[in-house]
């Protein structure tokens, strides 16, 4: 037993999935075996820009260095809502950056889901930065909205709200986007690793309609710092919604601590 370090995740122990075999895990009594395939899930998301320093400082415990285009790095804020598969149901929200490397990929600096399940997965399978939120997830057929709140205590204070509006129809993408993650703890503690995504997104809108997002006033929570510091709480580049998001979620792979 572990106890998790990554602030959201206080209180709780995590204990270590074990791998048995080639792309196969032992967690809390189930066997899984990657690739995952992902077949029902719903995906909306807003692309900024921020400044380097910012994103290097969010990026600091970690060996990766921003992606710098004209000056300004680019971060993600993502809502998911997955239907049951192999890591259950729940929905999950992610803030990201994007990292250097071969090839130049997404880091997700915070995770939280709505499932013990998928968090303890999420950690050791991938080291992915997951964490437990109560959330209150919604799609709409013209707009997203979402409340997370941390999972600690009898109720959890807010950590952030949003709400995107959805753009016009965009012919959907067929693709993976790469990723790079690096955790302190867990089965993957200390390792960086290079993977991909499932990023086929059908159904899909794209625009640059409003977009507005609630941070706690003061220094809140870790996870509501970061968004700050990533540029978060200005006019995004882009949203996209897609009302289905499908793909293969296999192994990652360690490499050199130099991205």
């Amino acid at each position: 037993m572990l106890a998790c370090s990554h602030a959201g995740c206080k209180g709780y122990r995590l204990r270590v999935a074990e791998l048995v075999g080639p792309d196969t895990w032992a967690i809390q009594g189930e066997t899984i075996t990657l690739p995952l395939s992902l077949h029902d899930a719903r995906l909306t998301a807003a692309v900024f820009t921020c400044p380097a320093a910012g994103a290097s400082s969010v990026l600091a415990p970690t060996p990766l260095k921003p992606l710098v285009v004209g000056g300004r790095a680019i971060s993600v804020l993502m809502c998911i809502h997955y239907g049951e598969w192999p890591l259950k149901a729940y929905d999950e929200v992610g803030v990201g950056v994007f990292v250097r490397g071969r090839p130049p990929g997404l880091h997700i600096v915070d995770l939280p889901v709505t499932g013990a399940f998928t968090r303890e997965a999420g950690r050791d399978f991938w080291g992915l930065p997951k964490w437990v939120m109560d959330a209150d997830l919604s799609f709409a057929s013209d707009r997203t909205s979402v409340v997370v709140r941390s999972a600690e205590g009898a109720e959890g204070a807010e950590v952030m709200r949003a709400e995107f509006a959805h753009g016009r129809r965009f012919p959907g993408v067929p693709a993976a986007l790469p990723a790079w993650s690096y955790l302190e703890e867990g089965a993957q503690a200390g390792r960086l690793l290079r993977g991909w995504l499932p990023a086929r997104l059908s159904r899909v809108r794209l625009g640059r309609g409003p977009f507005s997002v609630r941070l706690p006033s003061g220094p809140g929570h870790p996870m509501a710092a970061r968004m700050r510091s990533l540029g978060m709480l200005g006019r995004p580049l882009f949203t996209v919604h897609a009302e289905r998001l499908s793909g293969r979620l296999g192994s990652f792979t360690p490499v050199a601590s130099r991205a």
